[in-house]
């Protein structure tokens, strides 16, 4: 827009503006003045960089920006960790992620808020509130709204679980696997901000007015005017300037440059125009107090050892969130992203998760699951004898024993084992309802929501199912058999009178042939019809994988054999030292027998060889059986007087039937027992040789929570150092200057209008108090960081020790499982062998025989679950070592590298966290060379598995000699020139592991 022009009555131009922006400078009586076009130049530059400024850029440019600095500062620092991630580490949500957000991250639609909180965004305090809330729309939903499509579902919608695909979901879902991520950008972005500081940093600012002011205002001359001016923003991070930069340097000075235009334009009124600028500049050097490299970089440098703590801290968590979906173990290592030394602590959990060996997660669950299965076996078997004795309260019953308390003391057999019966049904239905709390827990550590229905799947545990499950079923099918068919004999017993023989005098049975036994007799010749088949099938399917079942437990042997002499090594060595891991005095030595394991599988060879016979009989006598029940329901009972039918029917169909559903229970028993057996014996418990030395040495090589416990240390150190600097006084050299422009030509600058100053400026240190306690308090807390050092190493020897004795009494305590076993087996086997003789004899049951069953079933089913309990404590534990040495390896799916054998030799020679484990570079980049540290202590040399004695830790006083020796420019001097030692000797002496007595003397 063009101003408009109109006379006064004085004959001056006057103007009034338009509603545009645009200006056009107003002609004077002696025509263009001076710098008009250099003038309306700077105006448009002004104006356009003005525009150009106040639009900035789009915050989805800034979001992107930040991410790709901070992954940039991630991967960098991540080259400088021993065994760098083998995975980018990204902020980013996977597509398949619970936790994906679909939406603009830059516009995202308004969730659904709070009824009675929404309110106040319409209106607040009467007024209206900002209307454009919704403007993205809204949406119902925090999580992603197909996030369950990518889960691995079956056709019925149930999620199945193995231990891989557990920690794949996880990592995809976990709220706190994404959480510890967002604590490493975090700090990434900390680091940055500090790089920040010591950058080329450029302001800008502008502001412009337009001043109206009437003719009586002061100053005015009796005349009203109008003016146009720009000039800097006061305001602005630029200060009094339209443009500066500043720079601040490592050395604690600090440089500002500036650039001030100031144009006034009347618009109206006296025609005057002034244009004003200024190029300053301001130095400033601290002399003393804020000073020094270690006080001005001491912010960058703690945020880059922070960050470089986290990635190792963050890699560390990655192991132990493996373990804790796994096995339960407590989550370690949490990225902390501050940048101050005084935060966090040097403690550790112990015990891991709790307690050695003890699991939760994945395993714990599969632990819980086959616990289960253990007890339903259990009440397979009580139900089994239940319907034994019931059987055998039938033929009492059928007959008229000579002992007329055998019926009573039978009865009382029969409820003691329903009461047991109900007793574990009880404790199922528990056990169950714990194990789906479980789930559901375990459920929320995934990142799932607890109503998922799951199934779980892996084989890890499945060597502990002493049973094959097809056995098992097969033996509730018969048990199911055996109930169906004892509740028709009951039935056709019921159909017997009893009469008077008038010969002998004593009752006699009589049935009398009716439709009601003609219709039971079909039943059960229905019910034993797939008998045969159940025969064949245990003789064509079971039956071999029993075989297979002592084959391996064959190949197993050699194996068996060498841990055998391994353990026995262990006990004779923990039995006959002082002060061992162990301290255990006489066990029972029969668990070292090495002999009894050649002698059990020509046993187990021998017992399957009958057992396969007698199931090859059964087709005989199956077939018999099937053949009297036929001619029953073909009408051979109407060849038959009552008494005649009575005694056959009970003989021949009710005795016999129930005789061969006995045996062949039997016989399935007793083939269970051969498989529990050879299964139980050729279990094998992973090979574990470390010693608590070895391992404490090892740990603080690979560690990468030590690495950050000494770093910690030292920036605690730095501290001390940093609070002492604001002791001294304030001394700064100051040196600042600007030059001015000539007349009203903004860029007529002319040296003649310059200024330079040069001074001191000095504070005294009168008033220190604050600063006096903050540099005592970094004195007291660096005590404090020293000893929650080495209170962290005394909690490592105590938790590496404590895993270790772990590991060993686990060894000792497997063997004892399976001879519980063994016991517990025989335990069964006897008391069917007493059943059998007393049956034989036409003897009752014992009194005790019911309370003998209860008690065998009891202890088997103990007996399996201290074995599996064991053995998942094993390999919590193992795992768990693996993790605490700092050795643990992941792929890049998060999943666990298992190391198999761990031993001191496979283990000893890594390089972890140490100077040999990083990237080795002759110049840092500072294109300085790169300083070495001294060698860290060392308390001992790595020994084999064994050999602890009061002599190790002798050894201690030589490897401090030797670091001593490495620590001087020259090898043979010593801090004492009175002892004379060969340093070549004394170096080879220690790295060999000699003994001290081995060494050489003073003399």
């Amino acid at each position: 827009m063009v101003p408009k022009k109109s006379m006064t009555r004085s004959g001056e131009h006057q103007s009034t503006l338009d509603l545009g922006v645009h200006t056009e400078h107003l002609e004077t009586r002696d025509g263009c003045s001076s710098g008009n076009v250099v003038l309306q130049i700077t105006l448009a530059l002004m104006g356009i960089l003005m525009l150009l400024g106040s639009i900035g850029c789009h915050r989805q440019y800034y979001r992107k920006q930040a991410d790709m600095e901070a992954h940039q500062l991630i991967d960098q620092n991540a080259l400088r960790v021993a065994r760098p991630p083998n995975q980018p580490l990204r902020i980013d949500v996977d597509r398949r992620s619970r936790m994906f957000n679909p939406f603009d991250l830059d516009f995202q639609p308004m969730p659904l808020d709070d009824p009675a909180s929404y309110q106040y965004m319409q209106c607040v305090d009467g007024r209206r509130g900002y209307p454009m809330w919704e403007a993205a729309g809204f949406t119902n939903t925090v999580e992603s709204p197909d996030w369950w499509q990518f889960l691995p579902l079956d056709e019925d919608g149930v999620l199945s679980l193995n231990m891989e695909n557990s920690v794949k979901i996880a990592l995809l879902h976990s709220p706190e696997y994404q959480q510890q991520i967002e604590q490493l950008y975090l700090s990434a972005l900390a680091v940055s901000s500090q790089r920040f500081v010591f950058d080329t940093q450029f302001f800008g600012g502008a502001d412009t007015f337009f001043t109206l002011a009437g003719r009586r205002r002061s100053g005015a001359n009796g005349r009203s005017q109008s003016a146009f001016s720009v000039g800097p923003d006061s305001t602005s991070a630029a200060g009094n300037r339209d443009f500066s930069l500043e720079r601040r340097f490592a050395s604690g000075s600090q440089l500002i440059v500036g650039l001030a235009n100031n144009i006034v334009w009347n618009v109206s009124g006296p025609n005057t125009q002034s244009a004003s600028t200024t190029l300053d500049f301001a130095f400033l050097q601290p002399l003393l107090r804020g000073a020094g490299r270690d006080v001005v970089m001491e912010d960058l440098t703690q945020a880059e050892r922070a960050l470089l703590a986290d990635v190792r801290s963050f890699e560390r968590f990655r192991r132990s969130f493996f373990l804790n979906i796994t096995v339960g173990r407590q989550l370690e290592g949490q990225p902390q992203s501050v940048v101050n030394e005084a935060s966090g602590n040097l403690n550790i959990n112990v015990a891991g998760q709790g307690g050695f060996g003890n699991a939760n997660g994945f395993l714990g669950l599969l632990q819980s699951q086959l616990r289960i299965r253990n007890l339903e076996e259990n009440i397979a078997r009580q139900a089994e004898n239940l319907l034994i004795l019931e059987d055998s309260l039938i033929e009492l019953l059928t007959t008229i024993p000579d002992d007329a308390g055998s019926i009573v003391r039978q009865r009382l057999l029969v409820a003691q084992t329903r009461q047991s019966l109900l007793t574990a049904q009880r404790n199922l239905v528990n056990q169950q309802a714990s194990y789906q709390q479980s789930v559901d827990a375990f459920l929320i550590t995934m990142g799932l929501p607890p109503y998922l229905c799951i199934r779980l799947d892996d084989p890890i545990l499945n060597r502990f199912e002493l049973i094959d499950r097809r056995l098992l079923t097969r033996r509730q099918e018969l048990s199911a058999l055996r109930s169906s068919v004892g509740e028709l004999n009951v039935k056709l017993f019921e159909t017997a009178r009893y009469k008077i023989d008038e010969e002998s005098g004593l009752p006699v049975s009589e049935v009398e042939w009716s439709e009601e036994i003609s219709q039971t007799l079909k039943r059960l010749r229905d019910e034993i019809a797939p008998l045969k088949e159940f025969n064949r099938t245990l003789i064509d399917e079971e039956i071999p994988r029993i075989a297979e079942d002592i084959d391996a437990y064959e190949k197993a042997l050699p194996k068996r054999r060498r841990d055998g002499v391994k353990l026995l090594d262990l006990y004779e060595q923990e039995k006959e030292g002082i002060c061992g891991l162990l301290n255990v005095t006489d066990i029972d030595d029969s668990i070292f027998a090495l002999e009894e394991l050649d002698e059990l599988s020509d046993g187990l060879r021998q017992s399957y060889v009958l057992l396969e016979k007698r199931f090859e009989s059964y087709e005989e006598t199956i077939s018999k059986l099937q053949a009297t029940l036929e001619s029953f329901t073909d009408g051979r009972a109407a060849e038959l007087n009552n008494r005649e039918l009575a005694k056959t029917l009970r003989d021949d169909i009710i005795l016999e039937t129930q005789q061969v559903l006995t045996d062949l229970g039997d016989d399935v028993l007793a083939l269970q027992l051969i498989q529990a057996r050879a299964r139980t014996e050729s279990l094998l418990l992973p090979e574990v040789e470390m010693d608590p030395q070895t391992a404490f040495y090892i740990a603080r090589r690979n560690r990468r929570d030590y690495a950050n416990a000494k770093a910690r240390i030292v920036d605690a150190w730095r501290s001390i150092e940093v609070a002492a600097d604001d002791l001294e006084s304030q001394l700064d050299l100051v040196v600042n200057g600007d030059v001015q422009n000539v007349g009203n030509n903004p860029l007529d600058l002319r040296s003649s209008t310059s200024q330079l100053r040069i001074g001191l400026q000095w504070d005294a240190p009168i008033t220190r108090l604050t600063e006096r306690n903050t540099y005592r308090e970094r004195l007291i807390r660096f005590e404090q960081i020293k000893r929650d050092f080495y209170q962290f190493e005394d909690s490592l020897w105590q938790l590496l020790r404590g895993e270790v004795r772990q590991l060993q009494a686990n060894r000792l305590t497997f063997e004892l499982g399976r001879q519980a076993i063994r016991i517990a087996a025989s335990q069964i086997e006897l008391n069917a062998d007493i059943r059998a003789l007393n049956d034989a004899r036409g003897q009752g049951a014992g009194p005790t025989a019911a309370i003998d069953a209860i008690r065998a079933l009891d202890a088997l089913l103990q007996a399996q679950n201290d074995l599996l309990d064991i053995f998942v404590g094993y390999e919590v534990t193992r795992r768990g070592l693996d993790f605490d040495l700092g050795t643990m390896e992941l792929t890049p799916d998060g999943l666990w590298i298992d190391p198999g054998k761990l031993t001191s030799d496979s283990l000893i020679s890594l390089v972890g966290t140490t100077e040999g484990g990083m990237m080795q570079n002759a110049c840092n980049e500072c294109c300085l060379p790169n300083r070495p540290l001294p060698q860290a202590p060392v308390y001992f040399e790595p020994m084999v598995l064994g050999e602890v004695n009061a002599t190790d830790f002798e050894t201690t006083d030589f490897g401090d000699e030797l670091r001593m020796l490495e620590a001087n420019e020259s090898i043979g001097e010593l801090s004492d020139p009175s002892i004379e030692v060969d340093s070549d000797a004394l170096r080879e002496s220690i790295e060999s592991g000699l003994e001290p007595t081995d060494l050489p003397s003073e003399e």
